[in-house]
C-alpha cells in the first residue's frame, strides 16, 4: 500500500468530530465530510477545510481511506455502499464493539480493511489531549496495519495493535469505568438535587477517587460500609432510598458486589 495521506469521514458525530480535527493538525488532508444532515457536516467541514456531504454517493472515489465514525449497527451498510465504488483504497470503523467480521462479505473490494478505535469518551463541547488517548489497530493486512500505526503515531503517544477479541474486552473494561460510573455521577447529582444539596462538595472526593488508582490497585482502595461490613450504615441508607427503588437497586446490587469480593 501507499503512505495514507487523504481521509474522507463518514459520520460528523463526537468521535468524528475529535478524530478529524486531530488528523487535521497533523498533515492529514480531510477530503470530504458526510453526514446525513448537512448543516452538522458542514461545520465540521468548516474546522478541516474539508467538503461537507449528505449522501454517500456523493463521496470522492480517489481517497486513500474511509473513516466510519457511525452507530455500529450502520457499519456493514454503509461499508457495503462504499465497497461498490472502484477507487476507494482502504476503510476503517473506529468501533470497540464491532469486529473486523463486519466487512468480510466485500472486503476484496478494498486494499485493505481495519478498525481505528481511540479508547476515550468524546464530546464536541469537551476539549480532549488527544497525545494522550490509547488508540488500538486492528486489520490482518500487515502493510496497513504499519499505515494506521503511523496515522495513529501522528496524534497519540499510544498506538497499539490489538486483536478483536481483546479489544472487544476492552470496550466492555471502558463502559464498565465510563459509561457506569458516569451514570452514578448522574444519579448522584440528580440525588442531591431532590435533597437541595450542592453536588460541588462531592467533587474533591471524586477527584481523590480517581487519583488514588494511580497509586494503589481499586481493589486496595476501596472502602465504604460494604468493605467494612457496617450492615447498621447499608440497611440505614437503603431505607433512606425506599421511595426511589431504582438507586435502591443499584445500591444494593454494588453493596453485594463488595460484599463477595472482600469477604468471601
Amino acid at each position: 500500500m501507499q503512505t495514507l495521506k487523504s481521509a474522507t469521514f463518514i459520520g460528523s458525530g463526537n468521535v468524528a468530530t475529535h478524530l478529524a480535527q486531530a488528523l487535521f493538525h497533523k498533515g492529514i488532508k480531510i477530503n470530504q465530510i458526510c453526514s446525513r444532515l448537512m448543516e452538522n457536516a458542514a461545520i465540521l467541514a468548516t474546522r478541516v477545510d474539508a467538503e461537507p456531504i449528505d449522501h454517500i454517493d456523493n463521496i470522492k472515489e480517489d481517497v486513500d481511506i474511509i473513516f466510519c465514525c457511525t452507530k455500529d449497527d450502520l457499519i456493514e451498510k454503509i461499508s457495503e455502499k462504499i465497497a461498490r465504488r472502484k477507487r476507494i483504497k482502504s476503510i476503517v470503523h473506529t468501533s470497540g464493539t464491532v469486529g473486523l467480521e463486519v466487512f468480510k462479505n466485500f472486503e476484496s473490494k478494498f486494499e485493505a480493511v481495519g478498525i481505528f478505535y481511540p479508547l476515550q469518551t468524546f464530546s464536541k463541547y469537551n476539549a480532549v489531549d488527544f497525545s494522550e488517548i490509547p488508540i488500538g489497530i486492528t486489520t490482518t493486512n500487515r502493510f496497513f496495519e504499519a499505515e494506521l500505526l503511523n496515522i495513529a503515531s501522528k496524534i497519540t503517544k499510544r498506538a497499539f495493535v490489538i486483536s478483536d477479541d481483546d479489544r472487544q474486552h476492552l470496550h466492555l473494561s471502558a463502559v464498565l469505568v465510563n459509561n457506569f460510573v458516569n451514570h452514578l455521577f448522574a444519579i448522584t447529582q440528580q440525588y442531591c438535587k431532590e435533597h437541595q444539596l450542592n453536588f460541588n462538595l462531592l467533587k474533591p472526593l471524586i477527584h481523590q477517587t480517581i487519583n488514588k488508582i494511580d497509586i494503589v490497585p481499586a481493589i486496595e482502595a476501596q472502602t465504604g460500609p460494604a468493605k467494612r461490613k457496617d450492615f447498621n450504615i447499608i440497611n440505614k441508607h437503603l431505607s433512606m432510598l425506599d421511595d426511589d427503588l431504582l438507586t435502591r437497586n443499584i445500591y444494593q446490587s454494588l453493596t453485594e458486589s463488595i460484599l463477595e469480593m472482600y469477604h468471601k
